[in-house]
């Protein structure tokens, strides 16, 4: 009688060597090489791609007809590179995903000119140029490409989302953005995510009034160098964790409650109504002991006697602000 182990030992075997038969190379799908270098420049956009992309009934139409009534496409992880120039035949679409492509100029994309919202993150555009004529524009993710700089937006004066975070151009450098199309956007654009661009100043983005600001795992050295960005009574949603600042001084929190009126939420954290009363009340008490201080060392220097101006109150002594029994303000993280 068989052996039930070596049954099970033989089947295992027989199934392992049909694995290895059906199994892709590792190589031909992870390793680049000399044989598979065509494939990476990607393939045209055709009418067939854009047909097997829809699941909206042509009916009796004819196929220009078709193209023609065509309003949304999705043509995401489909290998298109290296352009869009086969966007002509659907001119009508306002709604367009070309994300997870290979994707490297935007030669094409102008002949949408109705588009409104336009996905095409995680391809390898390197350059913004032929967005000039999309006036119609409101929403715009170009994450994970390798832009260099943001342009070519003079007539997107409807944008109202900019997505443009993990940029990887050719050369390392801060993500750079020009003035005209800032001035452009600036009355309109409420999102803006540029995350991770090694941006160190910014005083390109001071024009904007933005509601949801992501500027996390870039090189912002000063919390000061915010002020220009945050100040004001739009911004609800900021997120700054992964910056020098952040490691080096956590009451940053703090600043930007006290420069954003309207903030709600900071690092995804929600800011409570009596976490801000706390940081205005501290502010305010810290004014007033720095003004006084102030003020006796004028005196002194008036009359030229040394005066006691007593020390400010230490840590744990003093005069504090102390939440209500049972109340939490989430501030156990801060360090005054």
């Amino acid at each position: 009688m068989p052996n039930f182990a070596d049954f099970v030992e033989e089947l295992g075997s027989e199934e392992e060597e049909s694995d290895k038969a059906n199994r892709v190379p590792v190589s031909s799908t992870c390793t680049p090489s000399v044989a598979s270098a065509p494939r990476a420049r990607g393939q045209p956009l055709t009418q067939e791609v854009i047909t097997f992309s829809t699941n909206a009934n042509r009916g009796n139409l004819s196929q220009e007809a078709f193209n023609q009534k065509l309003t949304h496409l999705q043509i995401q992880n489909k290998r298109i590179g290296p352009d869009l120039e086969g966007l002509r035949l659907v001119p009508a679409v306002y709604v367009l995903y070309a994300y997870d492509n290979l994707i490297v100029s935007l030669s094409g994309i102008q002949n949408l000119r109705r588009l409104q919202q336009l996905y095409l993150q995680n391809n390898r555009i390197t350059s913004m140029a032929g967005l000039e004529g999309l006036s119609l524009l409101q929403k715009l993710h170009l994450g994970h490409n390798r832009l260099a700089r943001i342009d070519s937006l003079e007539s997107c004066t409807q944008l109202e989302e900019l997505m443009v975070p993990h940029q990887q151009p050719p050369v390392e450098a801060p993500l750079q953005f020009c003035p005209t199309s800032i001035a452009a956007i600036s009355s309109t654009l409420n999102v803006l995510n540029t995350a991770g661009n090694r941006l160190e100043d910014l005083q390109e983005l001071t024009p904007l009034r933005l509601s949801t600001l992501d500027l996390s795992e870039n090189k912002i050295r000063q919390v000061g160098e915010l002020k220009e960005v945050i100040s004001g009574d739009v911004l609800r949603r900021v997120t700054l964790q992964g910056n020098p600042f952040a490691f080096h001084d956590r009451r940053y929190r703090s600043a930007v409650v006290l420069c954003s009126t309207a903030i709600e939420e900071i690092d995804g954290r929600e800011v409570l109504p009596q976490e801000r009363d706390f940081v205005r009340r501290l502010d305010e008490q810290k004014r007033k002991l720095n003004a006084q201080r102030k003020k006796h060392l004028n005196r002194a220097a008036t009359d030229g006697r040394p005066r006691n101006l007593g020390a400010m109150p230490e840590k744990g002594s003093g005069r504090q602000l102390k939440p209500a029994e049972g109340e939490s303000w989430g501030l156990q993280d801060w360090k005054f």
